[in-house]
């Protein structure tokens, strides 16, 4: 329905009240075709809510929704079909196997491909749990399952609540690459929220960062990636005669003067003490020399911090 950076998801001025309290306020975002788009927030930041409204589970109070360019009730509906969702914990028996869960829930929906079932579960890895029953699956086995039920319909756009929340260190791993699967082989177009920054970082290609109900910053993983990248702060008594000899001795390319003292360098270097070195040979008194920079939880805490104290 939609080619690579196509809109397929738009929201415009959409807020949420229960009550005079606003869960989502004022929300305007967009979500093209292909990316995996992370909503970033502390818990109650609005997250579930807005995933809610997106996949029409719960009605917007004010503002309008568009999904494949429709907005009308009759075509919003039409459009979900095409949208898979794992919210909250599925509904699955205890008593039946992954495979009948599944086949259950293709019969609901109406699906004639019986095929559907066998492809979600090997797309997921369970292709091998045989008769055993749900009730005696692991914690991501159940998440594996319920992702096995958002695609078993071969969604175009896939919506995910805090999928890994909860998972060891291996299940996360598993579960971040059949995510990077479905974008790259199916070319799906992922939503997805979570409070793990660093395995986000590891898959976003865009970020909104949400906080009390209101998006504070929406930003690309590339220019993300630039506000918290690492370098190698050099403060001397000539930041210009610093950057031509590392430059001159080190080849080093990406080297930003910050001011008449700073220098930055803006890449990996493997031996500081060889810079350094190098730079007191050529008469450069050099006074410090440390890394900085900081990662996606720091930059979200300054981030949030600075708009509560604003």
């Amino acid at each position: 329905m939609a080619e690579i950076g196509e809109t397929v998801i738009q929201m415009k001025n959409v807020s949420k009240y229960y009550g005079k309290s606003a869960a989502v306020a004022e929300m305007s975002m967009r979500v093209n075709k292909g990316d995996i788009y992370a909503l970033v927030g502390k818990n109650g930041a609005g997250k579930t809510t807005l995933l809610k409204l997106i996949s029409g589970l719960t009605p917007a109070t004010e503002g309008t929704i568009e999904i494949f360019g429709q907005g009308s009730e009759q075509h919003l509906g039409l459009a979900r079909r095409h949208m898979g969702t794992m919210i909250e914990t599925p509904g699955f028996f205890p008593y039946l196997t992954a495979r009948e869960n599944l086949e259950y829930y293709r019969i609901q929906r109406g699906n004639k491909d019986k095929g559907c079932v066998e492809r979600a579960l090997q797309f997921v890895g369970l292709e091998g749990t045989g008769r055993k029953k749900f009730r005696g699956f692991s914690l991501g086995m159940k998440q594996r399952l319920g992702l096995a039920l958002a695609i078993m319909d071969n969604p175009e756009i896939l919506i995910l609540d805090e999928p890994i929340n909860g998972l060891d260190p291996m299940g996360i791993k598993d579960f971040r690459n059949i995510i990077l699967k479905m974008s790259r082989e199916k070319k799906t177009t992922v939503l997805i929220s979570s409070h793990i920054l660093g395995e986000l970082s590891q898959i976003a290609t865009t970020y909104s960062f949400i906080n009390r109900g209101r998006l504070v910053q929406h930003i690309s993983a590339k220019d993300l990636k630039e506000k918290c990248r690492s370098f190698l702060c050099i403060v001397s008594d000539s930041a210009d005669r610093t950057s031509e000899i590392l430059k001159n001795n080190f080849q080093f390319k990406n080297i930003e003067v910050a001011d008449e003292h700073t220098v930055h360098v803006n890449e990996k270097v493997d031996d500081p003490a060889s810079a350094v070195k190098a730079l007191v040979e050529n008469g450069i008194m050099v006074s410090q020399v440390y890394q900085s920079g900081i990662n996606l939880e720091q930059y979200f805490v300054n981030l949030v911090e600075g708009k509560e104290n604003g």
